[in-house]
Order: structure tokens, then sequence, then C-alpha cells
């Protein structure tokens, strides 16, 4: 690894904790863990996903994802329907109140995102999301070998 890898790779993770130390900060204030609100960011992306698909696109085992869907329910964000292609799996939903919480997850995103890019161009916004999207390609691409 040269000097620029290692500095770079320092810079990238010092980034990534500010964002997650951030984003903690807004979820506390929501009352959400940051679990819970990625699995709401996901049914709101992809409405009347399984259980199953949220597993894979978080990378998290079933019996997580399965404990993660039932504190959501419990707490009146998600309904769950039984899939009538497969009646063993069950359809996520947002409700009402699940809707709205998210709308105020996209509303603190944005304002992170905001403070995250002041100063940047329109070209060096879109250069930077492609040199991020290929550095996580990257690393994810290696950890399928």
């Amino acid at each position: 690894m040269t000097a620029d890898e290692y500095h770079i790779a320092r810079a990238v993770l010092a980034l990534a904790n500010s964002v997650t130390r951030t984003r903690n900060a807004h979820l506390q204030d929501l009352g959400i863990t940051t679990q819970q609100a990625d699995a709401l960011t996901f049914f709101d992306d992809y409405p009347n996903s399984t259980i199953s698909a949220l597993k894979d696109a978080q990378h998290i085992r079933h019996a997580t994802a399965q404990m993660l869907i039932q504190r959501l329910v419990k707490r009146g964000l998600i309904q769950l329907t039984v899939d009538p292609n497969d009646h063993r799996a069950k359809l996520v939903q947002l409700t009402p109140q699940g809707s709205a919480l998210r709308q105020r997850l996209k509303h603190k995103g944005s304002h992170t995102g905001e403070r995250l890019l002041t100063g940047f161009s329109e070209t060096e916004t879109r250069q930077f999301y492609e040199a991020l999207h290929k550095a996580y390609e990257n690393l994810t691409h290696e950890e399928d070998e």
C-alpha cells in the first residue's frame, strides 16, 4: 500500500465515521435504530417485498431480519400480508405511521447530504458519487471472490 492509498483509506474511514455519527444522532432523535431505518427505507423503495428480500439486500441473517420485522410490526411501522404466490412468505408494507417516519428520515438524510456536499459543484458531486460507487464495487466484488 502506498502512502496515498493509506491516506485515502483513512480519509474514507474518517468520512464514514462522521456520516455514521451524524446519522445516529438523527435516528436517536426519531427514536429508531439504524437497522430499523434501513428496513423502512428498503420497504419504501421496494414495497411488497419479503423478509428474505430484506435479508439479501442488507446482508443480514434471516433470524435478524425476522426480529427486525417483528419490532417494526410491534411499533406499528409496517404490516405483513400473506404472499398470494407463496403462502409461506409474508409481504411487507409501510403503515401510514411508517410512511410518515420514512418521510422524516428522507428529510434528515437529505440534510446530511447537503452538509456533506457543501461547496461541491454539480460536476464534483457527480464525480464524487461515481468514485464512491466504483470504490464500493471494488470492495464488494472482492468479498465475492
